[in-house]
């Protein structure tokens, strides 16, 4: 062969091996592109452009474990728990030692009242190793809720329900009865906590409350809180405590910063916390999200008649100023 074909033979193999490089790298940022645009969409709620642009970035990269996890999850929310359950199957068949898929199955089934199987779902994702200790000890107390809560919804049928006492402790199966209610809950069961927030800059947004708990969001004036279109956001909870819902409050501090630390993993984003300081009865703490796009300065009370936990978020990060603004309000935060 001559030096000129064997030239024009290399160069031919370089080309077709730049346009190879150049599809690829085509690809990657079509899948970020579209990723991106669904997770957006995910976080706004709009959940049938999510599943769009999902759908398109696993054109680009079918194997994506997150995309599939979060188009799954947007299918559950638009109430097409058929794709929802196929979509978190396939993630679970490509890849079997990730816990996030049985987690988002196990919450879908539970959502229809299919307890049998969503409790092997959600013991099957504690036992593998991908799960990190704090979320297993979260799963594993949501685990005991669960069953408790198969036992209240079993209770609605006559025949179930004579099932129920033979299979349930005396105890457990009295709590949904009722025959403690009464007895039980205090007068005043949702409480009101007390925050000196100034009315000219923050407005009410959101409400509600029943006999267990209350909730109530504060956002700044001008800002859409309730579709989402917000800079900075208060929201003050409530929880009763009685023989319905017992818990400590290191427990209850596990619990809730567990299952934000799950859905930050499943986001695929970095996650950071921080204890401020813990006294006897109550917890100062903060957190940031995706490199402090979204931060969070948080005050849990523990008291005999219920938890009371205010939550001062902002996307972006706070300002030293804004620090030690919020932290001297949130302590004087109190419970009529």
């Amino acid at each position: 062969m001559s030096l000129s074909k064997i030239i024009k033979r290399v160069i031919s193999c370089s080309v077709i091996f730049c346009i190879i490089i150049l599809q690829s790298g085509c690809a990657a940022l079509n899948f970020r592109y579209e990723y991106d645009k669904g997770m957006r969409a995910y976080k706004e709620k709009n959940y049938e452009e999510a599943i769009i642009s999902l759908n398109n970035a696993l054109n680009y990269k079918p194997d994506s474990y997150s995309a599939l996890c979060l188009l799954g999850a947007s299918y559950a929310y638009k109430k097409d728990r058929k794709m929802a359950e196929k979509t978190f199957q396939d993630a679970i068949q490509l890849f079997p030692n990730q816990w996030n898929a049985y987690v988002f199955l196990a919450d879908l089934k539970r959502s229809q009242h299919d307890y049998d199987v969503a409790i092997e779902y959600y013991e099957t994702a504690v036992t593998l190793e991908s799960m990190g200790g704090k979320e297993k000890l979260y799963y594993r107390n949501l685990l005991k809720q669960i069953k408790e809560e198969q036992a209240a919804y079993m209770m609605d049928d006559p025949m179930m329900k004579q099932q129920s006492i033979e299979k349930f402790k005396t105890e457990l199966v009295n709590s949904y009865t009722g025959e403690k209610t009464v007895k039980d809950t205090t007068v005043n069961q949702t409480g009101e906590v007390l925050l000196n927030l100034d009315k000219k800059q923050w407005v009410k947004a959101l409400e509600h409350k029943d006999e267990k708990s209350k909730v109530i969001e504060y956002g700044l004036k001008g800002e859409d809180v309730k579709n989402y279109n917000w800079t900075q956001l208060v929201t003050i909870q409530y929880f009763v405590l009685n023989d319905n819902f017992k818990t400590t409050l290191d427990e209850y501090y596990r619990n809730h910063i567990g299952a934000i630390d799950a859905m930050a993993k499943n986001s695929g984003k970095p996650f950071e916390k921080k204890i401020i300081y813990q006294k006897k009865n109550e917890i100062l703490y903060e957190w940031k999200f995706d490199n402090a796009k979204e931060t969070e300065i948080s005050r849990i009370v523990y008291t005999p008649r219920g938890i009371y936990h205010i939550h001062f978020a902002k996307k972006g990060a706070f300002t030293n100023q804004e620090k030690v603004k919020y932290i001297d309000l949130l302590k004087t935060a109190t419970l009529r």
